[in-house]
């Protein structure tokens, strides 16, 4: 297996160390094995509990936890585990898992914790390339909120990306630069630029002050594959 360099908010250039928390022992073997064989993960340990997954933050240096809401009777929830994770480990991004997005997910952290604390939809359809792309973006200390498939930042009568547009984009959604996209694909950076921001007015139209452009046009696409798919 070939390691992608994933360069993190502190300059290290390496894959990802992650913490991945998930009491359903089914969805977590599932999930683990696709993680581990992905090529922008260096280290991969779980757990089943908030216990367990403490005793891991103590004796492990995480770039990102992710952690389900969720974690049965006998284990802190998923908010929870992540302040306490945060304490250990104050620069460890928080990706928090959960089958109904709401504000209360972004606003339990203190607001000196706010950096790298994102919250995505827990599906049967969670695409693998998705969720690493938002485990990067959170380990880089952005944030990133799923609303859910009911809910899109995509217009429904948006025009459709072409054919060079949906390289780009599949190209872009494993964390790499304009520059390495333009030599993949045998153009110039400047043109790969242009692209990415005709790509960004079609896949955000309406951008919030403050969007990270690339990371949600991402995860815009991403969702978009993902419906045309289904």
């Amino acid at each position: 297996m070939q390691h992608q360099i994933v360069v993190l908010g502190d300059g290290l250039s390496r894959g990802l160390h992650v913490l991945y928390v998930e009491n359903d022992q089914a969805l977590l073997g599932l999930m683990a094995g696709q993680l581990r064989e992905h090529g922008s993960i260096d280290l991969l340990e779980t757990a089943v509990e908030s216990a367990t997954a403490l005793e891991l933050a103590h004796d492990h240096q995480f770039d990102v936890a992710l952690l389900d809401i969720s974690l049965g009777a006998g284990s802190a929830n998923g908010v929870d585990l992540a302040l306490t994770i945060r304490e250990i480990q104050e620069n460890c991004g928080i990706v928090l898992l959960s089958q109904h997005i709401t504000p209360e997910l972004m606003n339990r952290s203190p607001r000196d914790f706010k950096y790298g604390w994102s919250a995505i939809q827990k599906t049967a359809d969670l695409k693998l390339e998705y969720l690493v792309n938002v485990l990067v973006s959170t380990a880089k200390g952005l944030n990133v909120v799923d609303p859910g498939p009911a809910s899109t930042d995509v217009r429904a009568d948006s025009p459709s990306l072409s054919t060079r547009q949906r390289q780009i984009m599949g190209i872009a959604s494993t964390g790499v630069d304009a520059g390495e996209i333009a030599k993949q694909l045998g153009l110039a950076s400047v043109t790969v630029r242009q692209e990415l921001s005709k790509i960004y007015k079609i896949l955000i139209p309406e951008p919030k002050p403050g969007t990270d452009l690339k990371t949600t046009a991402v995860l815009n696409y991403l969702r978009l594959t993902r419906g045309e798919n289904s």
